[in-house]
């Protein structure tokens, strides 16, 4: 009991569970938008992950800043650039998931499940060390 006390306590602890509850949101959406369009409207995969991306970022964005970061985001004194530099992670983000699609779809001719699994659990390790230490500094 006492470790679980400990852990809602401690704030890097606090901020990897809202990230990630953040993140889940952000990324189903994501996925969600590229699922149904890849599939059922059969639109090419970029067009998808652009989409998908553009309402993934304002999710994770609103979510980050007001819950997530909320604590360093109070402190900062330019706003417009925590902006930025979230928007800068998104798109290195979006990049890396970009390389999954092509690497899983073009490259190796995979089902789209893999790349939706690589999008899931790979690029959010990333964006979450990037937010973090850089982003919301």
């Amino acid at each position: 009991m006492r470790v679980i006390r400990e852990l809602a306590n401690n704030t890097l602890f606090q901020q990897l569970v809202s990230f990630a509850i953040v993140g889940v949101g952000a990324t189903l959406t994501h996925a969600i938008i590229f699922n149904i369009s890849f599939e059922l409207l059969q639109l090419h995969h970029l067009i998808v992950n652009i989409l998908g991306f553009c309402i993934a970022f304002l999710v994770s964005y609103l979510g980050q800043f007001h819950w997530t970061f909320k604590e360093q985001a109070i402190q900062l004194a330019d706003k417009r650039s925590a902006f930025f530099k979230f928007l800068k992670t998104a798109l290195l983000g979006f990049a890396v998931n970009l390389f999954w699609s092509f690497l899983i779809l073009e490259f190796l001719q995979l089902h789209h499940y893999y790349y939706l699994a690589l999008l899931t659990f790979v690029t959010p390790v990333l964006i979450f060390l990037l937010n973090k230490f850089w982003a919301f500094k």
